[in-house]
C-alpha cells in the first residue's frame, strides 16, 4: 500500500475507516489481525477491562498501526479469510465476550463493535447471509 494512501486513510475518522474496512475486506475477502508466534492472536484489554480483537483491512495498515507493546512482542500481520472469519471467528469471539477493534491507528483511535453488528455490516456489503 502506498505511503500517501496510508497517510490519507489515517486522517479519516474511526467511522470513515470502519466503512473503508468493510468495503475493502469484502472486496478482497479477508481481514487482517496480528499474531505473536505461530497462532497467538493479539487481543488486548480496553480501559474498562473489555477484550478487543484488533483488525485492519490490509497488512501494511496493521503493521503501521500496531501498538508499541505488540511490536515489542514481535506481532506480525496475519490474514483471515472473510468467510472463515464470519462463520468461525465472530461466533467464537461473541461467545467469549470479545469485541472487535476496527482499524485502530497508532494513537489508539478506532471503532469498537460487537461481532453480531460486524457480521451484519459484512452481510449488507456483500449481500450474502452467513449462518
Amino acid at each position: 500500500m502506498h505511503e500517501k494512501q496510508i497517510e490519507n486513510l489515517l486522517k479519516q475518522s474511526p467511522e470513515q475507516r470502519f466503512e473503508y474496512f468493510i468495503r475493502y475486506c469484502a472486496d478482497f475477502e479477508q481481514v487482517w489481525g496480528l499474531v505473536v508466534g505461530e497462532d497467538n492472536w493479539v487481543i488486548f484489554k480496553d480501559s474498562e477491562g473489555g477484550e478487543i480483537f484488533p483488525l485492519w483491512p490490509h497488512p501494511d495498515l496493521a503493521d503501521v498501526c500496531c501498538f508499541e507493546e505488540h511490536k515489542h512482542l514481535g506481532a506480525k500481520p496475519q490474514p483471515i479469510g472473510l468467510e472463515s472469519f464470519i462463520q468461525n471467528c465472530i461466533p467464537d469471539m461473541v461467545a467469549g465476550k470479545v469485541d472487535f477493534g476496527i482499524f485502530y491507528d497508532a494513537s489508539r483511535q478506532g471503532l469498537i463493535i460487537g461481532g453480531d453488528a460486524l457480521k451484519v455490516a459484512f452481510e449488507e456489503e456483500v449481500d450474502t447471509v452467513w449462518e
